[in-house]
């Protein structure tokens, strides 16, 4: 873990979120937790609510998704609401999941990228009966849309036999696998790894 990185994104967050407190959790694959209280306002100003949070970071900071914990009880800890019976939030599709664990996310970036967006949707949901921009579904079937969505068809058998080729051996100028016509350089070269532990769930 980059630790000096870590405690120097962790004040970046402080100083816009002056709530937020550290504890280390030795023993954990998430030792690195991030607790406090998250107000959601709207464009207008006008104030959602305040919602005590609590955040877990991988021992690998800055890889390594984060999990978020509600703490609020506001909304049901339901499947359905996104949030698990222990208070865990899903707060994105599995694919972007995977897709960002491998990346470089920041404390400020989680809270603002997942957390407010997260407590956004719900207030909406709560007022309308129904999420903003829709939801993904859990488990495999949640796995089976990212895949939906990345290739851009519901065909199932299709996307097995695109995943099948995704093994295959292939040069940075061949053919894509997703039979896009570009060359496997500029379509899925970066995102090989991504589907390929994405689609051991499947």
């Amino acid at each position: 873990m980059e630790e000096s990185r870590f405690f120097r994104d962790l004040s970046e967050a402080q100083m816009k979120y002056p709530s937020m407190n550290y504890v280390f959790i030795e023993g954990f694959e998430y030792p690195h937790l991030v607790k406090g209280e998250i107000d959601i306002i709207d464009r207008e100003g006008t104030p959602w609510g305040t919602f005590p949070i609590s955040v877990y970071f991988h021992l690998n900071y800055p890889k390594g998704f984060a999990i978020l914990r509600d703490r609020s009880e506001v909304f049901p800890w339901e499947e359905d609401w996104h949030i698990s019976k222990h208070g865990e939030c899903c707060v994105c599709s599995p694919l972007e999941k995977i897709e960002q664990s491998h990346s470089r996310i920041t404390v400020l970036s989680f809270l603002e990228d997942y957390v407010i967006p997260f407590y956004s949707n719900q207030i909406y949901r709560r007022e309308f009966g129904s999420y903003k921009n829709g939801s993904y579904s859990h488990h495999l079937e949640g796995v089976w849309e990212s895949l939906e969505e990345e290739f851009n068809t519901k065909d199932r058998k299709e996307i097995r036999e695109i995943l099948n080729r995704m093994g295959r051996d292939r040069g940075r100028n061949d053919p894509c696998f997703c039979s896009s016509g570009k060359k496997f350089k500029h379509c899925h070269l970066q995102k090989k790894k991504v589907l390929e532990e994405l689609s051991k769930t499947l």
